[in-house]
């Protein structure tokens, strides 16, 4: 086995500042929960190759809250598109990215619309930016499956962290004090 030298420096040789996470069709969710009720709680989450850890109530009520926000652009997204399916060598249960909220995101919603590369006809789709994660949804089943797994996550979250009872309120229903 080959070493490197010891670092000098502390701060890590690269960060990732920016990524981009596209999903269509339909989502189905792990959820996982870690040390419920304590100081040390988690919940962490797969859903389409990225794993979630959250680790406050606040954060998956702030996770809801913009996805939800994104349901004022669904009409400029097609029903479903066809999802491709996994490369062989991709383990179905592998995440692909690996994202830990500690805090609720800022975020927000912008539709957009391309020539498709034949420019033959035009595609779109709604993107969130919700800090360093972009999140490019192409259709409405990927939108409306994605809302569904984070409400259950949120649900979980009021039972397992010390915060869920102040951060209770679904983000997702009519009447919701938005951001």
């Amino acid at each position: 086995m080959t070493k490197s030298a010891a670092p000098l420096h502390v701060t890590p040789a690269a960060v990732i500042t920016h990524s981009i996470v596209s999903i269509n069709g339909e989502v189905d969710p792990d959820v996982t929960v870690q040390h419920a009720r304590t100081p040390d709680a988690r919940i962490a989450t797969t859903i389409g190759g990225v794993h979630m850890s959250l680790y406050n109530c606040q954060t998956a009520q702030g996770l809801l809250e913009a996805f939800a926000a994104t349901r004022g652009q669904m009409m400029h997204l097609p029903r479903e598109i066809p999802v491709s399916p996994a490369p062989a060598e991709r383990p179905a249960g592998r995440a692909m990215m690996s994202i830990e909220w500690t805090r609720p995101p800022a975020y927000a919603v912008l539709a957009h619309e391309a020539l498709n590369k034949l420019k033959t006809g035009t595609v779109h789709w709604v993107e969130l930016y919700t800090g360093p994660i972009t999140w490019q949804l192409r259709d409405r089943a990927a939108l409306l499956s994605l809302i569904e797994a984070l409400k259950r996550v949120h649900h979980v979250a009021i039972a397992v962290f010390a915060d869920g009872e102040q951060y209770q309120a679904d983000p997702s229903e009519l009447g919701y004090p938005a951001a």
